[in-house]
Order: C-alpha cells, then sequence, then structure tokens
C-alpha cells in the first residue's frame, strides 16, 4: 500500500503512524516536502502578491518522525535516489517514509483557484 502526502498533510496524520506500527501495516509513504503548505503559499501569492503563514521549516526531517515511531524511512535530495529509495521502502516491510526534497517555487498544477 502507498500513500502520498505533502509535509503540510504531515501535520495532520503523521502520528497516524503510530497505528500502523503497531498493527504491523507495512504502508510505504512517498512525502513531497517542498517546507510550504502549497496548496495555500501559490494562491496566495497569486492573489494578493504575498503569502502568510504558508511556510514551513525547511527540509523536516519526517523520516526521523516515522522512525521514533517504530517505522524507518529516509531523505531524497535527488531525483535519481527515488526508484532505488522506493525499492527500500517496499523491502522493509514496516512503515516506511520517503521524505523527498521538492522545490517550492515549482508550480503547483490545479485548474482552479477556488474563486
Amino acid at each position: 500500500m502507498v500513500l502520498l502526502l505533502g509535509d503540510g498533510a504531515a501535520g495532520f496524520s503523521l502520528m497516524d503512524v503510530d497505528t500502523l506500527v503497531r498493527h504491523d501495516l507495512p504502508v510505504v509513504m512517498v512525502m513531497g516536502n517542498n517546507s510550504a503548505w502549497g496548496l495555500e503559499k501559490g494562491p496566495m501569492q497569486m492573489l494578493y502578491g504575498y503569502d502568510v503563514a504558508a511556510d514551513l521549516a525547511p527540509r523536516t526531517a519526517y523520516d526521523q518522525v516515522v522512525s521514533a515511531l517504530g517505522g524507518a524511512g529516509e531523505t531524497i535530495t535527488d531525483p535519481r535516489q527515488i526508484g532505488p529509495a522506493l525499492d527500500r521502502a517496499f523491502a522493509a516491510n514496516t512503515p516506511y517514509l520517503l521524505n523527498v526534497i521538492t522545490d517550492v517555487d515549482a508550480a503547483y498544477p490545479r485548474s482552479t483557484f477556488g474563486i
């Protein structure tokens, strides 16, 4: 099983790893870590020319949080590392987080800005 999430979403759900560990559920989590609430940052900048409270701490080691809860993980900084890291994640047979560092300035694809 694979879960895709961003670093903002981790603030809501990363503690659920405790449940995954207790129930021996080897979920592979792939996190895009752009150090921002990307869903909010881009639209705020487009609409207002600035953003407020949309930045998160840079390169937070969320993989270490998963390890502290009994799972495992690693930080990925080079896209060429993703394939081998996925192989390691699936082979680990434990909740595993790939903390993929991404560019905060990369455009978030969307078809609407909610206005």
